[in-house]
């Protein structure tokens, strides 16, 4: 312990000694370390940590069939009665009270094993909270009364939603607070248990806080209020469907026994599932089916994911560009350590004469090792601490790539005690990394010609200049590949932002509202959005306004089984066009221009409820499709006047007529392909709900926003506008992976640049220093300047040449690593690639060219003397 302290000491005076060594070998360190820490924050909580409850790894994820026979809405969804079937029959009821059911038991005598110890249905859902007269969208969540038992999540005040509460409609309409948002929308008020509070209009009982630090299931949103699942039908206006058999609506997720893995709960309960299938088809709702139907249906097949970190569609977004990011910055750190180690090599040659002096009277090797590979760790540990500030900034900087979603993150900047110790663990690695080869070398002296002064006996032989070379090499090789991944992924991000979409995003701005969440029937919610439509439109610079029910760009979608008069399809055949009901003046707003036919206008509404008996009308009376629905099932025939209707089956009614054709326009986001469309009268459907509002406009679009919301004001202050946007940003957001990974590669590839040129002219500098005899000699022989230049740039292109080769060839073995994410470029794309190393080039060829401008101005007659 004591020769440690005394080594930090040591090491301490020397490192402030050579002040601009340190600091150079400091910012590299930090620059590289920083960036690394930063990456594997986001990795981190993205990627690899677990939910904070109750031993999750034995969490699992039910993941429905893709070929089912009904509507299916989100991802890992089953329906509520096949999660009743599961619970029933796997869960060991000697764990979990017994539960009521709410719709029919499907028969299924055989017995099953008890291999879950719990099970639980979720969903998430927005809300309209109201507390004390003010009401404010927030993120919701449907829960089964065992969702906090199963995950062992606690209440931090009051109790949480329990298995009692799961009643057939629930008795009571009971609710649960996050505890983030008890705190900021509560101020931690105790008493707030017993108050009550209105959720979309219905008044709620609050009956607890969940525990400080659970936030949910998904990274992408903390859920601030849970209800029970029962309520779906108050939750969701106009949509139930809790005891409906062909709807997959909820999560369900199961807790495994001790000691069952995830092969053998899936054993066990794919036979029951098929057994679901084959007396489901038995149902009266397949009885119109084909026999294809039925058959693709039977083939269906349930997994069970791994659910420790639950689920959330923002990792499956962000785990490739996690990952491809984390190996250029990794690629940032291996050119940093090797220019801390082309320092410590030109370090150890100006100490040789001090460790030579050492090892003749005695000091061991092992000991002089041991002391400069502190004086490394001390080094990278400094500049660890360094980057943790590097890391904290450019982590903010990362989460502005994130989705705004309007509801809080779970994702964030802070510095937590696993980033610590990742900080801890590179910073050590580094230290070793870079510092052991020069220790090594430079306690490898010849001893009688350094102790007689004779140049380039130590750390300064041709050994160690051969290294250095070999570091410079390599950081120019790791270079070239990370600016022809940045090019590669400018060049396709531009190719994105240029796209046609089909559309004008420019002076387009978007919100959304809900008026059904606020308890407006289907008819008053149409009465109110043509009201906001008309005062808005009213309002001075708008243009024009129209509304939809699927906002564009989002990633959203809403696909269904069409029939199309005269078409025979082919089994198998897809036949799913994506939907959207849009009010009247939606193309002429959204810059999509009509081709033929005619627009939804006034004789496309209906205000009247639908009728309660079966001769009740069809949703919608008339459609509009684009181009490449047009030409997929008519060819060159005019759809005009031709008629299509829901459903696949046999004998399928096709009462809506085609009355439009537009031009084809990008639906679910700027890189994904344009889908067959069809559009439906926003205010036919007897079921509206809540809509994405567009409004034109000719001005700036930030200065609308305040006017609009006035209005919403006016009409009905208990109905929020949220999510507020321009389309422009929207499209943007579209390009998250895109935006995240070309701006970081660029960044980080310009870092690795500089880090490689300061590398570059630092050895070269070191090296003209040496030669300073051999070019005295030379220029008094009388070589001119352009000899001795070239003289130094022979070496100059030597190496960057070899780098460049090896980072071309490394680019080429590469190109499938990147390719996935690129678009409009191909990997191996020649101009892209001619660029980046012609960019490099010319740097490092600068950089080589100082050191030997400076050799052309040695003076023969002191370089003679040199030593």
């Amino acid at each position: 312990m004591s020769n440690l302290a005394r080594d930090l000491r040591y090491a301490f005076r020397g490192l402030a000694r050579s002040p601009l060594f340190t600091g150079v070998a400091l910012l590299s360190i930090a620059l590289g370390i920083g960036a690394n820490t930063a990456i594997f924050t986001l990795v981190d909580q993205v990627l690899l940590r677990q939910l904070p409850v109750t031993d999750p790894d034995q969490l699992v994820l039910f993941n429905g069939p893709r070929n089912h026979y009904g509507n299916n809405s989100g991802g890992n969804m089953l329906s509520f009665p096949m999660y009743e079937d599961f619970r029933d029959n796997f869960v060991d009821q000697g764990n979990m009270p017994a539960l009521p059911r709410v719709s029919q038991t499907v028969p299924n005598p055989a017995p099953t094993p008890k291999i879950f110890s719990g099970m639980f249905a979720r969903r998430p859902v927005p809300m309209n909270v109201g507390v004390n007269g003010q009401t404010e969208r927030v993120s919701g969540e449907l829960v089964s009364g065992t969702y906090f038992q199963v995950l062992g999540v606690r209440a931090a005040l009051g109790r949480v939603i329990m298995p009692d509460d799961d009643k057939t409609r629930a008795d009571g309409y009971v609710a649960v607070l996050s505890y983030d948002y008890w705190r900021n929308r509560f101020g931690g008020d105790p008493g707030v248990v017993g108050q009550k509070l209105t959720i979309d209009n219905y008044s709620f009982t609050i009956v607890g806080v969940s525990q400080a630090g659970f936030d949910g299931l998904d990274i992408g949103s903390v859920p601030s209020v849970r209800v029970p699942v029962m309520l779906k039908a108050q939750m969701t206006p106009n949509w139930d469907d809790v005891d409906n058999r062909r709807s997959r609506w909820v999560n369900v997720f199961g807790r495994l026994k001790p000691g069952v893995t995830r092969d053998q709960a899936l054993a066990a309960i794919q036979p029951f599932f098929h057994g679901l299938l084959e007396q489901e088809v038995q149902m009266p709702f397949f009885s119109n089916t084909t026999a294809y139907t039925r058959d693709q249906f039977l083939k269906g097949a349930v997994s069970l994911l791994p659910a420790a970190q639950g689920r959330s569609p923002i990792r499956q977004q962000l785990a490739d560009p996690l990952k491809l990011l984390f190996y250029i910055v990794g690629g940032v750190l291996l050119i940093a350590c090797a220019n801390v180690a082309s320092l410590l090599i030109a370090r150890a040659s100006a100490r040789q004469k001090e460790i030579a002096v050492r090892l003749a009277l005695g000091a061991s090797r092992g000991r002089i090792v041991g002391q400069l590979l502190v004086e490394s760790v001390m080094l990278a540990a400094v500049g660890g601490l360094l980057g943790l500030a590097v890391a904290s900034w450019t982590t903010r900087v990362l989460l502005g790539f994130l989705p705004a979603t309007g509801t809080p993150h779970v994702i964030s900047g802070s510095i937590d005690y696993r980033i610590l110790v990742f900080n801890f663990a590179l910073s050590l690695l580094t230290g070793l990394l870079f510092g052991l080869v020069p220790a090594l070398r430079s306690t490898r002296p010849g001893l009688a010609p350094t102790l007689k002064d004779q140049v380039g006996a130590v750390g300064g032989g041709s050994g160690g200049v051969r290294l250095r070379k070999a570091l410079v090499i390599a950081q120019v090789t790791v270079s070239v590949l990370l600016l022809i991944g940045a090019g590669l992924f400018i060049r396709s991000l531009r190719n994105l932002r240029l796209l046609d979409l089909g559309l004008k995003t420019e002076n387009l701005i978007a919100f959304n509202v809900s008026p059904t969440l606020s308890g407006y029937t289907p008819v008053r919610t149409k009465q109110f959005d043509k009201q906001l439509l008309d005062r808005v439109t009213s309002l001075p610079g708008v243009t024009s306004m129209a509304f939809a029910q699927i906002g564009l760009l989002e990633g959203n979608e809403w696909d269904s089984s069409m029939s199309v008069e005269g078409y025979e399809h082919k089994p198998g055949e897809n036949m799913n066009p994506f939907c959207n009901a849009v009010s009247p003046g939606y193309f002429k707003t959204m810059g999509i221009p009509l081709l033929a036919g005619r627009d939804f206008d006034d004789r496309d509404v209906r205000y009247e409820a639908p009728s309660p008996d079966n001769n009740a009308p069809p949703p919608y009376k008339v459609a509009i499709v684009n181009e490449s629905y047009a030409k997929q099932y008519f060819g060159g025939r005019s759809p005009i006047g031709r008629h299509i209707g829901f459903g696949l089956n046999p004998g399928t009614k096709t009462p809506i007529e085609i009355i439009g054709v537009v031009r084809d326009a990008k639906y679910t986001g700027v890189r994904d392909d344009i889908p067959r469309q069809v559009f439906f009268a926003f205010m036919e459907n007897d079921f509206a709900g809540g809509a994405v509002m567009y409004v034109r406009i000719a001005r700036q679009p930030d200065a609308a926003f305040g006017s609009i919301r006035q209005v919403m004001r006016q009409l009905d202050s208990n109905i929020p506008m949220y999510n507020v946007r321009t389309l422009e940003s929207q499209a943007d957001q579209s390009l998250l992976n895109e935006r995240l990974i070309a701006t970081l590669s660029t960044a980080f590839g310009l870092l690795a640049t500089l880090l490689a040129v300061i590398g570059l002219h630092g050895v070269m500098a070191y090296t003209v220093a040496r030669r300073t005899r051999e070019i005295g000699v030379r220029m008094a022989l009388g070589a001119v300047a352009g000899d001795v230049v070239w003289l130094v740039m022979r070496e100059v292109l030597v190496l960057v040449g070899s780098g460049l080769t090896l980072g071309l060839a490394g680019a080429w073995a590469l190109s499938r690593l990147v390719g996935s994410q690129l678009y409009g470029v191909t990997a191996n794309d020649p101009a892209t690639i001619a660029g980046a190393a012609g960019i490099l080039a010319a740097i490092a060829l600068l950089a080589g060219y100082v050191p030997a401008l400076r050799a052309t101005r040695v003076n023969p007659v002191l370089a003679l003397r040199y030593e």
